[in-house]
């Protein structure tokens, strides 16, 4: 019989991480039988070595085309009712598998399910995972497990780690997976497009422990920044009138990107930079808090000369 569950591993130069990775998802003990695909996005390192202790996983090897296709891989060998994501250097907390699953199971509307995340450093955990961080617990999102507006809230930030997902395979046959033109931001334009069509569930439980380094994709915030920029673009698709039904406006919410750039620029005293993003907000939409960023930048420019732009 095909398995019930199927883990997506994409991985790329993974060999430091990826056999702790491996440990924490065959630790998790769940009723059903799952397979684990691992992807190799074109490793250098000797990726697939580490696969040697683990003679049940799928390994799957491709040019160095992304993430987002690495999972596609994975997605369109897979044979499991279910879809849980794990990137090579993160690692799964015991029971979240079995936690997330029962949720579906037990809720059928859904298509989804995420859950908390802690990042850690070495062996060193931060103090509050991303949902203390950022409040996102009853008080916001009510009692649960259906995420209330899920697609206006996504819209706004993206509170899902993909590794904290479980998801139907169907549903991402059916929506064509993650869009593998982007590198970045994939996973919320698909949780958008997932989001507009069926309820998510969420999970109060810590269901991904994140290794931050250097090396971590989302450390380059402008280009993090110019990719949401890009996916909040995408949404004019949507209509007009479904954006205003859910109380939407892409304009300010693009401004409001702009604006953060131009703060992070000046932050570090890029002045040029500082001045374009801040310009850019305030023609976007014009705000006094744009225009004094506006004004910031041309005086830090005056005061450190071109050198940082």
């Amino acid at each position: 019989m095909p398995p019930s569950i199927s883990v997506v591993i994409p991985a790329y130069n993974a060999r430091q991480h990826l056999t702790e990775c491996l440990e924490s998802v065959f630790r998790q003990e769940v009723a059903s039988a799952f397979e684990v695909i691992v992807v190799d996005d074109g490793s250098t390192d000797g990726t697939r070595d580490c696969l040697s202790a683990f003679p049940s996983v799928v390994y799957l090897a491709q040019s160095n085309l992304g993430p987002a296709a690495a999972r596609n891989a994975g997605i369109a060998r897979s044979r499991g009712t279910f879809i849980a994501f794990l990137d090579a250097d993160d690692l799964w907390p015991a029971g979240k598998l079995q936690q997330q699953i029962g949720m579906l199971q037990q809720h059928p509307d859904a298509a989804m399910c995420f859950g908390d995340c802690r990042q850690f450093e070495g062996n060193n955990p931060w103090p509050q995972t991303l949902f203390e961080e950022n409040r996102q617990d009853v008080s916001l999102w009510g009692t649960g497990p259906y995420l209330p507006e899920a697609y206006a809230r996504l819209l706004t930030a993206n509170f899902i780690t993909t590794g904290s997902v479980v998801v139907l395979r169907q549903v991402l046959e059916t929506l064509g997976g993650f869009d593998a033109s982007l590198r970045r931001v994939e996973d919320l334009e698909l949780w958008l497009r997932l989001a507009r069509r069926h309820p998510i569930l969420w999970c109060k439980d810590v269901c991904l422990l994140r290794r931050r380094h250097a090396d971590n994709a989302s450390v380059d915030a402008e280009a993090m920044s110019l990719a949401y920029l890009a996916v909040l673009k995408r949404q004019q698709d949507c209509g007009t009138a479904e954006l205003a039904r859910q109380g939407i406006a892409l304009s300010a919410l693009a401004a409001r990107e702009y604006r953060e750039m131009a703060e992070r620029a000046l932050a570090g005293r890029h002045s040029g930079r500082a001045i374009r993003w801040a310009w850019r907000s305030f023609t976007t939409q014009p705000t006094l808090r744009a225009l004094g960023c506006l004004a910031l930048g041309a005086v830090q420019k005056l005061r450190f000369g071109h050198t940082r732009t």
